[in-house]
């Protein structure tokens, strides 16, 4: 959809998130034209169709990252108790950093809110707080989030082959989020790995993309392998998968 030479470099897209009629596509992490810094790009389609769509809006965020790798690798959105849309970018890297992203367990998600310039109309994503990941969720990386209707969120890590499953605290009883209250419960969750081979060893190499499809069941979607990865990696790329939980 849409032209794929639309940016000179690589353009970077993470995550799709659709919201009272609205895409949200997000940019991993982008250099801004100030110097070495770097941040997500959230885009806001319209007019979409079979081929092509509208670029509706184009807002940073706030938050900041240490380079163009280990930025925001999926979302979900949420309304608060303002009944305003709030983005929960989930960072690639442990600690939401490049230069920590291998201390394992200390996934980060973080809280933005749109902002208008009242200056020069300009938006950004504004960071409302950060949420910590539960350490049980113990992963060299996060590559997808998703969450169902009983606030079920499924997390992914693509190093790992793993997938998480707890759940996220803060709504009220309007249905709408208290975001300075959201945290995850630590001790209810569920921990898979993704199914091996006949030798136990990794097949699922490249999970990037998580949904649920209903309570017992997810659709998941993968990357293409890397140069670097076994030949065993190969026959699960570029692929979609569904997975039954037992």
């Amino acid at each position: 959809m849409g032209d794929p030479r639309r940016e000179s470099d690589d353009s970077g897209y993470e995550a799709i998130v659709h919201e009272a009629g609205t895409f949200y596509v997000i940019r991993e992490s982008i250099q801004m034209t100030e110097r070495d810094k770097f941040h997500a790009i959230i885009e806001e389609l319209r007019d979409l169709s079979p081929k092509n769509y509208t670029i509706s809006k184009q807002c940073p965020s706030e938050f900041e990252f240490e380079g163009d790798s280990k930025g925001f690798e999926g979302a979900i959105a949420v309304r608060d108790l303002d009944f305003e849309v709030v983005m929960l970018g989930l960072c690639e890297g442990n600690h939401c950093s490049e230069k920590k992203k291998s201390d394992k367990g200390h996934g980060r998600i973080v809280a933005m809110k749109k902002a208008y310039n009242s200056t020069d109309g300009s938006c950004e994503w504004k960071t409302i707080r950060t949420i910590k990941i539960p350490k049980s969720a113990d992963f060299k990386d996060y590559s997808s989030i998703t969450m169902d209707s009983m606030d079920r969120v499924a997390i992914t890590s693509q190093e790992d082959s793993q997938l998480w499953i707890g759940n996220l605290n803060g709504k009220t009883p309007s249905g709408l989020w208290d975001i300075e209250a959201m945290d995850f419960d630590n001790d209810d969750y569920d921990l898979y790995d993704f199914p091996k081979n006949d030798q136990c060893m990794t097949v699922y190499c490249n999970i990037e993309g998580i949904h649920w499809i209903n309570e017992h069941m997810l659709i998941a979607v993968s990357d293409k392998m890397k140069k670097s990865q076994d030949f065993r990696c190969f026959d699960k790329d570029q692929s979609v998968h569904v997975f039954t939980l037992p």
